[in-house]
């Protein structure tokens, strides 16, 4: 039995033949887990490639299949647990589970929730994507680490990035491929953020918002110039003000207001008390606050002059 009280759970979440599970086969294969006193597999699905006997027996791992998400209950968790004491646990999740379904099911007190990885078939993420939607989004929304496998020259690398990046800005990107001339490219962006102001593009908001997330240092005490809202808001006795646009990750349910708290003279032409907002060209500059430790803290921007515009037919930012 071990007396390890701190079981790593591991989940695996994409759609059938995204490679699941070879990845959990190559985690079996890894000498920390081949170790392992007991390296227990949930698996939600049968995929295309089969884990090994011998692989299963050298890395001490046993699979529990499970066939429907109600299934898994706190209690189920709790006989796997007392039943086995595992070392880890690898849970590959049925793709057309809601991650929802299984992710914020209580666990035993000895597991924690330790990684979750998406995994992608680049080969047909666009097909999928224009039907699914909703499943991508929610494998970006809950996985720190995605991958994206089985990648061509083809691969739109930036725009992918961005379609994760709108959902999970924390989120770990990779593309793998089996092209010996494949290049994982670097992030780029659709403007020279090194300029001292930056006039955005109509098209460009969605980089710009995405890319300020990641690495607001290189947007502090810019002045930048966009077509976008200036809002205002009242909530709990406290008015609020912010500039961005509404942005769709997935569909029409699933729209996110892209933005950031505001402050200036501008906004007093707004009725906070009905949440008033106008569009037009916002003209200002990026505030950065750290904290002790070196993360930010704060992001504001400071409008400086808004001219009000008639707005576009379609305003929505996209990210495919």
């Amino acid at each position: 039995m071990s007396n390890n009280q701190n079981v790593p759970v591991y989940f695996f979440m994409g759609l059938l033949e995204s490679g699941k599970t070879s990845v959990i086969i190559d985690f079996l294969a890894n000498n920390q887990f081949g170790k392992a006193e007991c390296n227990l597999i949930i698996m939600g699905e049968e995929g295309e490639e089969e884990i090994d006997e011998e692989l299963l027996a050298k890395s001490h791992a046993k699979i529990i299949t499970v066939e429907d998400v109600e299934e898994l209950t706190p209690e189920f968790y709790q006989e796997l647990q007392d039943k086995y004491h595992p070392s880890s646990i690898l849970f590959e999740a049925n793709g057309m589970w809601n991650a929802g379904d299984f992710m914020n099911i209580p666990m035993p007190e000895e597991w924690f929730d330790f990684q979750n990885v998406g995994l992608v078939n680049a080969e047909t993420f666009e097909v999928y994507q224009k039907n699914m939607k909703d499943r991508f989004v929610d494998l970006f929304r809950y996985c720190e680490l995605i991958i994206f496998n089985r990648c061509d020259h083809k691969t739109r690398q930036q725009d992918i990035r961005r379609n994760v990046r709108v959902v999970n800005r924390r989120a770990n990107v990779i593309f793998e491929s089996e092209l010996p001339d494949f290049v994982e490219e670097e992030p780029e962006l659709p403007f020279d953020n090194t300029k001292d102001v930056i006039d955005l593009d109509f098209d460009d908001y969605g980089a710009w918002f995405v890319d300020m997330q990641d690495h607001p240092e290189s947007y502090d005490k810019k002045k930048m110039i966009f077509d976008g809202y200036i809002c205002s808001a009242e909530k709990r006795g406290k008015v609020h003000y912010g500039v961005g646009r509404v942005g769709m990750a997935c569909c029409a349910e699933d729209m996110m207001f892209l933005g950031i708290a505001g402050a200036g003279a501008p906004f007093r032409q707004l009725d906070h008390k009905k949440g008033e907002r106008k569009w037009g060209q916002i003209t200002g500059t990026v505030h950065c606050k750290w904290d002790a430790s070196g993360e930010v803290e704060n992001l504001s921007f400071k409008v400086e002059d808004f001219k009000e515009k008639a707005k576009p037919k379609d305003t929505i930012v996209y990210f495919n």
